[in-house]
């Protein structure tokens, strides 16, 4: 039995979400990490002309997000089991851009507040609105329907939610830690190569959390509506 099967209805889990984000990943590690390294392109440049870390903080956040509407689609279509190329992903992601970066630029800023303010409120939006950045790319819906509407599917499964949200998090740091040191260790943590490797683990690490949202996104849908991949996919025929 795939994870998949696992988790259909109210079977799925942490494990299962985690399981599937790393096998869409795996399987279709050439485009979803050329997606996301094409995409995230301009903020490795961008570093190299601007030398405020301010600055480059809010151009990599904002890359990000649209890394993320980018694979969104990417990860869609490899539930659907069907073949996707790099082109596909930026046609499709920068098409759906405008809402779902707005979402995203609304939740970051939420969240950030919550964290400062007591950290729990920070994390509770952030489980609520995990699954806000899929709603808006595939529904299309604006940025305060996506938020409603995240949090409207993640109800009473936000421990679940949460849960993935954190593996997904603690792997990804765990990741990066160990091949950037790695990197730092052969190259120096002052050369340009050191920048690119960097930038290329956050491509993997942003295409990544893209899996698991879209995973998350899926899972709530048919748990909860009882529709199947080909029919929250059919937007993108």
């Amino acid at each position: 039995m795939t994870s998949m099967d696992a988790s259909r209805g109210a079977t799925w889990g942490v494990g299962s979400t985690i399981e599937t984000s790393a096998s869409i990943l795996f399987k279709n590690f050439v485009p979803f990490v050329g997606t996301a390294l094409v995409a995230s392109l301009p903020s490795l440049i961008f570093a190299q002309i601007v030398s405020s870390e301010a600055a480059q903080g809010i151009v990599n956040f904002i890359i990000s997000q649209i890394v993320t509407v980018t694979l969104i689609y990417g990860a869609m279509q490899a539930l659907r089991q069907r073949q996707i190329s790099i082109s596909e992903c930026l046609e499709q992601g920068f098409r759906r851009l405008g809402a779902a970066l707005g979402v995203a630029i609304v939740s970051a800023i939420c969240f950030a507040i919550g964290l400062v303010a007591l950290v729990i409120p920070g994390l509770i939006l952030m489980t609520m609105w995990a699954v806000a950045i899929p709603a808006a790319t595939i529904e299309q819906a604006g940025v305060g329907a996506s938020l409603s509407r995240s949090a409207a599917l993640t109800r009473e499964r936000r421990w679940r939610v949460f849960g993935a949200v954190l593996v997904a998090g603690i792997i990804t740091i765990i990741v990066s830690i160990i091949a950037g040191g790695i990197a730092g260790a052969i190259t120096g943590t002052n050369s340009f190569l050191f920048t690119v490797v960097i930038w290329a683990l956050s491509a993997v690490s942003q295409a990544f959390s893209a899996c698991v949202s879209a995973t998350l996104y899926y899972f709530l849908r048919r748990e909860k509506e009882g529709v199947e991949i080909d029919q929250i996919a059919t937007v993108f025929d």
